[in-house]
């Protein structure tokens, strides 16, 4: 018969001796049933289904999708446990012969009905006791179809296969070359082998492979798409960020091989050479792996090269495990996107969620999201019945409830359970989640009670907690990731555990419950988040964010959230934000700066001291304090922070905000609410000389030379973490003071102090100027401070003049740089070149208690130096430029700043996000006329 005539009828499963088949098959034909060889007692009761004695092709030549809907459709005929073997080798599927249903899925195109139809490279529908065996196989996918579907099945595992999609609906464009040709920017972008597109009209238009049977393209898209994110190789980092490759184009080319060349109108020369742009549309028309309604289901030793779509989805569904996977791309294709979005979302599922052992790498979207899902009631039509809504676009068309489920009313404002506000389903007229016959975003669910007044329409969601599981996430890991690492609102006991959190550009753990934006469900009562290694972590680092409108510290969303004995290898980023939290546990946690093993540097006045001379070292700190404070707690109580180890140069601040300081207790942690508590970045240090013979270190940093010859001397300093050690300082006795090594690197001077400080940013040259390179942090702007590498001086008290000579011009964005009149980040006079977003003008920037005013301005001179000036005498300010460092115009009328009180004079440099800019240059900083030198004497 051919495949899809007949699902065969079901048969006796056979046993034969030694797995020799007994009869051969016409194509597609049901295959001869034979025991598994070398498995448990288990696996050798199992009947095998061979996927090539129904026609697939293991050497990768021919489309062996339909074979494979017929063997798992004899599979289903099969009395017991069965496993499916795909005999070792390469199998390609492509959607036109993939069995195919009207599926709707969480998270992806709600009712949109012109993706209602899913075609599924491997379908288990209704089964039980099935193992998907690919014995070290690679299935190659084609077009836009899911990997796999279980749907109404129990006990499935699908094991030892990797899997891949050719022409992956998103671009990875490398920039290989970047500079100026005849006086326009260019790039050069390289593309992974396979990447299909056509260049025509100054644009590109990408394509997915074409379809062998209509013999169009799968798919399309145009130059950047619809979204990106950067993928940086060198640093293993990816962020949501602008795409800048077809702005400002002036003609594109393609140069053959995968590389397009871009020439641009501007004359600056793109400086993200070695950076990946990853592009693509934002439709979510199916997902890779769907698993609905089942139980028992186990997804162990894949190698995921690239999910389509929204990754692998479990839906109301139970007990689902995710087990020793490789969710990451091949390196042999040249693609860095391992998933369109997600790569796990949990949405309504019950029992135990278990994934571990996994990697994680290269995502557009949350790796692991572990929710239910809020429906809003939209009317009473019954007292015992309510009209429930789905409320995001791309959640719809599915059953919320069965009848016998718990469910529980929840107010949106307070995200507060109605006192007594549980019930029983009884009854459900809604979506089946397989058809269309019913309106696809709402549903009329009877309880087995009156349900009571105050639940009204618009003001409360309705939550299914019997689809509630717990979770075990442990011994992962994750990187490469541009959102956060792991979602999860579920009120069963959750352990986060083991895991790797590498660079995650946005919180490693959030903790939400939302009935405002995704309505993703619930609140927390039991999280351990234990013995994780969090390294280059974004703040915060773990975020508890209900959207809850009313803070009640007496009704808090979440319980019960315990954070210990983990390490936190940081920046300057906050540990703990949490929001309406009883229970908040911070325990034996080690805390230390990432950049550690360089914050410690040796100075000397002379590296070359004559024999029988003496000079001075000391230690100094390659890097400042990290000034954001480790906690914030908004409508908590019940928080303990006890034993904890904090490096050198942290703030050990705890913000309270509608949380009363009674409600925190500390045991052996140094915090200070609500102020500062900036631990030295340097105390006390010790030196050492490795030829003592030559050069001795006293105790107080004194340095005699005692014999000609080559000396290292290094400084250590004590931490709660364990000893900073500093790299060696070489020093030559009796050298020769003009030679390169007796020549001193320039640093900062003591004169100058950096808030916020980013080292790898700044520098100063060795003519004296400081040089700043806008570090992609942001701004200081009503209230949201977190531009960096403000380089302020207390000389002058804030009074008097304060000049300075600034070479650079802004590059793009609202970048901006300047000098400052600053007390602190609410409240600053800047006077500044401003970008604003392509209009760029000198501009005054007053900020009072938060409050910005910027209205004296002028056009921004087409130059690359000026001179800054702002007079301070008394409460007023005046603010002027000047284009030869001789004649200054007022910018404005005076400043009356008698808000301003104690303040210092500096210089900053920023832009909202990272991007490839140029540095500003500050000369010759004087106050009243006297020098204030950027270079240090040491």
């Amino acid at each position: 018969m051919r495949c899809g005539d007949e699902t065969p009828h079901r048969h006796p499963r056979s046993h034969l001796i030694g797995g020799v088949v007994a009869a051969t098959v016409a194509l597609f034909g049901p295959a001869a049933a034979v025991p598994a060889l070398g498995a448990s007692a288990q696996d050798a009761s199992a009947t095998v289904v061979r996927v090539t004695d129904f026609g697939a092709d293991p050497t990768g030549r021919a489309d062996s999708a339909a074979a494979v809907a017929a063997a798992l459709r004899h599979a289903k005929s099969v009395d017991g446990p069965v496993r499916v073997l795909f005999p070792h080798g390469t199998y390609q599927l492509y959607p036109e012969h993939a069995e195919s249903r009207e599926l709707y899925i969480s998270n992806t195109v709600g009712a949109d009905q012109r993706y209602r139809t899913k075609q599924i490279g491997l379908l288990v529908e209704d089964m039980t006791d099935i193992v998907i065996d690919g014995d070290g196989s690679h299935l190659q996918f084609h077009g836009l179809m899911s990997a796999f579907a279980v749907v109404r099945s129990q006990r499935v595992t699908a094991t030892n296969f990797s899997f891949d999609y050719t022409t992956p609906k998103v671009i990875d464009a490398t920039v290989t070359e970047a500079g100026t040709a005849n006086g326009m920017g260019y790039r050069i972008l390289g593309l992974p082998p396979g990447t299909l597109y056509r260049v025509a009209d100054n644009h590109v238009t990408w394509l997915g492979e074409t379809s062998p049977t209509s013999g169009q393209p799968y798919w399309s898209g145009v130059d950047g798409m619809q979204y990106s994110q950067v993928h940086d190789p060198e640093a293993q980092r990816t962020w949501r960020g602008a795409n800048p490759l077809f702005r400002n184009v002036a003609a594109v080319a393609d140069l053959g091989d995968g590389r397009i060349r871009v020439d641009y109108r501007s004359a600056t020369a793109p400086s993200d050479r070695g950076l990946v742009y990853q592009m693509r549309q934002t439709t979510r028309d199916t997902a890779a792996g769907f698993i609905w309604e089942s139980s028992n289901v186990t997804l162990r030793r894949v190698a995921a090269r690239y999910l389509h779509g929204f990754g692998i989805v479990g839906q109301l569904s139970e007990n689902i495990t995710i087990d020793g996977n490789d969710f990451r791309t091949d390196p042999a294709t040249g693609r860095t996107t391992a998933a369109f979005a997600d790569f796990i979302q949990m949405s309504g599922v019950k029992g135990a969620v278990t994934i571990t052992n996994n990697i994680f790498d290269g995502p557009h979207d949350d790796p692991i999201n572990i929710h239910g899902t809020y429906l809003q009631v939209a009317q009473r039509l019954t007292p015992d019945t309510l009209l429930l809504s789905y409320m995001h676009p791309e959640t719809a068309g599915f059953p919320q409830f069965h009848p016998g489920d718990q469910v529980e009313f929840v107010e949106k404002r307070t995200m507060s359970a109605v006192p007594g506000g549980t019930a029983t389903v009884r009854s459900v007229d809604g979506p089946s989640g397989q058809d269309h016959d019913k309106p696809l975003t709402t549903m009329a669910v009877t309880f087995d009670r009156r349900i009571l007044d105050i639940v009204t329409a618009g003001n409360f969601v309705v939550e299914n907690t019997t689809y509630t599981p717990s979770a075990r996430i442990a011994g992962n890991t994750f990187r490469n990731v541009p959102t956060r690492g792991i979602l999860v609102t579920t009120r069963r006991p959750v352990v986060i555990e083991d895991n790797v959190f590498d660079g995650m550009s946005m919180a490693s753990v959030f903790i939400s419950s939302d009935a405002y934006q995704w309505y993703e469900s619930g609140p927390v009562r039991d999280v351990r988040i234990r013995r994780n290694l969090f390294l280059r972590p974004a703040s915060p680092v773990i975020f508890v964010e209900p959207t809850n409108q009313v803070l009640d510290p007496d009704n808090p969303v979440h319980q019960g959230i315990r954070i210990e004995h983990n390490e936190f290898r940081v920046g300057d980023v906050q540990l703990v934000n949490a929001k309406s939290v009883r229970g908040l546990t911070f325990l034996g946690n080690d805390v230390s700066r990432v950049d550690r093993d360089r914050l410690v540097a040796v100075q000397a006045k002379n590296r070359c001291p004559a024999v029988g001379a003496t000079t001075q070292i000391r230690a100094v700190a390659a890097g400042g304090p990290y000034t954001t404070p480790l906690f914030r707690l908004r409508g908590a109580s019940d928080v303990l922070i006890e034993d904890n180890r904090y490096d050198n140069g942290l703030n050990l601040r705890a913000d309270l905000e509608t949380t009363q300081a009674a409600e925190v207790t500390v045991d052996g942690d140094d915090i200070g609410f609500g102020q500062d508590n900036l631990l030295p970045v340097v105390e006390a240090p010790k030196f050492r000389s490795n030829k003592p013979q030559v050069l001795s270190v006293a105790s107080d940093g004194t340095v005699r030379a005692v014999a000609a010859g080559r000396a290292e001397v290094t400084a250590i300093v004590k931490t709660e973490i364990g000893q900073l050690v500093s790299s060696a300082l070489t020093m030559t006795v009796g050298g020769d003071p003009s030679s390169p090594d007796c020549a001193k690197a320039p640093a900062l001077s003591d004169s100058w102090a950096v808030l916020r400080d980013t080292p790898s940013k700044r520098t100063v040259l060795p003519d004296g100027a400081l040089s700043l390179t806008p570090t992609g942090s942001g701004f200081l702007w009503a209230g949201t401070n977190t531009a960096r590498n403000i380089v302020l001086t207390p000389v002058g008290g804030g009074e008097g003049t304060a000049t300075v000579k600034m070479v650079g011009k802004t590059q793009r964005g609202y970048m901006e740089a300047g000098l400052l009149l600053y007390r602190g980040d609410n409240d600053y006079i800047a006077l500044q070149r401003k970008h604003n977003n392509g209009t760029p003008t000198v501009t005054v920037v007053t900020e009072s208690a938060g409050q910005p005013e910027e209205s004296r301005r002028i056009a921004d001179p087409d130059q690359s130096e000026l001179w800054l000036r702002l007079t301070r005498t008394g409460d007023t300010v005046i603010a002027s430029m000047s284009t030869d460092g001789r004649d200054f115009t007022p910018i404005g009328s005076p400043i009356s700043a008698a808000w301003l009180g104690q303040a210092r004079f500096g210089v900053m440099a920023e832009v909202e996000n990272p991007g490839p800019d140029q540095p500003f240059e500050f000369h010759d900083a004087t106050i009243d006329g006297k020098q204030v030198p950027f270079l240090s004497e040491w």
